[in-house]
């Protein structure tokens, strides 16, 4: 069996969405982008097939940058539809080996019956030991390539705040170390983790702006949840007062008005 790894080498959360990237330089409309981006607020997975197959034509099922947020994407949408995935497998078998791979991937992360059974038929033992290894989409690490996109495919899916919040958690490794204890780190090197935070918050920034949910939902971190920690309050309130500086100042981290 060949799957797509769990994680991928991309990492680009600076952009709302490597698949939206993908359609521009395309050709793609805005109807097009918006099925993906704002699918949460109006799902139509009967849009499923043929938005598949035009993803297969205009290249974008082969384009590496979009392909960890689209798997995500993709994954939800099986999920929260898995009494039609056996007929969309089907209308999609004219898709070429690689272009599978992210249907098969998407139907990995799903985590549904329906498609284990599709996976099984096809792959046998290797796909039950491809999902022992593989996490659930809200549990990976963040410090890996490609986590962040993915999880902003999972939120264009379902909205989901879960999504957002694992988001946030990247502002806690401001505090990590550069040079952890009893880890050798070459000299002159940074550890992606730490420039996660900078990753994440810029990924809340474009997605906040264009999403009034992504918004709100930061707000209700602010105002609500107790679990966060300085540096993701800090962050949090951070990237509200980029998106509404008028409401959220911008306050230096020693306390005084910017």
């Amino acid at each position: 069996m060949r799957l797509l790894p769990p994680i991928s080498a991309f990492f680009a959360a600076f952009v709302v969405l490597a698949v939206s990237s993908g359609f521009s330089q395309d050709g793609g409309t805005e109807e097009e982008r918006d099925w993906l981006e704002y699918y949460y607020q109006n799902p139509s997975p009967d849009r499923f097939v043929s938005e598949m197959k035009d993803w297969a034509e205009d290249g974008t099922l082969d384009n590496e940058y979009a392909k960890p947020a689209l798997i995500a994407f993709l994954s939800q949408v099986i999920r929260n539809n898995r009494g039609e995935i056996a007929d969309w497998y089907e209308a999609l078998s004219g898709l070429s080996i690689e272009q599978k791979q992210v249907l098969h991937t998407a139907m990995l992360y799903s985590r549904i019956s329906e498609a284990d059974e599709i996976m099984q038929s096809i792959f046998g033992k290797r796909y039950d030991e491809q999902k022992l290894e593989t996490r659930k989409i809200l549990e990976m690490p963040l410090d890996k390539e490609s986590t962040i996109d993915m999880l902003w495919g999972f939120f264009y899916a379902t909205g989901s705040e879960h999504a957002v919040r694992r988001v946030v958690l990247s502002f806690r490794f401001l505090e990590a170390p550069e040079r952890p204890d009893g880890v050798d780190v070459p000299e002159g090197y940074q550890p992606l983790y730490k420039a996660l935070p900078v990753f994440a918050s810029n990924s809340l920034i474009a997605n906040a702006e264009r999403h009034p949910r992504v918004k709100e939902i930061l707000e209700g971190f602010l105002e609500n949840d107790d679990s966060l920690i300085a540096p993701e309050t800090n962050g949090v309130y951070d990237v509200l007062s980029e998106v509404d500086p008028d409401k959220y100042p911008p306050v230096d981290r020693e306390g005084k008005s910017a």
